[in-house]
């Protein structure tokens, strides 16, 4: 009885035959590049949880800090919320002159009307 042609590689198949001949000759350096990927998406995971604060016109102010502001008079900034996106979006404008761009479980400090009007879409993850 012959063997299945489906467990035998097709002689005829030259790309599939030099794909597994670099693949073991590669086999060590395509490991160690595994393990580098892993640690980029690992700090990248590790850096979602710290908030990007943008301004009305979408453009990011500064890192946020936790910090206690110094003395003297208190200026009220307009009033911001924390939230986390739930997917990705890019040049999303709300408002006349502004454009947003979000990246998918990034917590962001934005205005309160971005966040009401992304949570009226279904966008926001979580309120932070």
């Amino acid at each position: 009885m012959p063997a299945n042609p489906r467990t035998k590689p097709n002689p005829k198949d030259h790309t599939g035959r030099k794909k597994q001949i670099l693949a073991e000759q590669h086999a060590e350096d395509l490991a160690r590049r595994k393990g580098e990927i892993a640690m980029q998406h690992a700090e990248r995971a590790a850096n979602l949880d710290q908030p990007i604060s943008l301004d009305e016109k979408g453009r990011t102010v500064a890192a946020v800090s936790d910090e206690a502001p110094p003395e003297g008079p208190v200026e009220l900034p307009p009033e911001k919320v924390r939230i986390r996106i739930a997917c990705d979006l890019e040049k999303v404008t709300i408002g006349q002159g502004t454009d947003f761009t979000f990246a998918e479980g990034q917590v962001y400090e934005v205005p309160l009307n971005v966040a009401l009007h992304l949570d009226r879409l279904g966008y926001v993850w979580q309120w932070l």
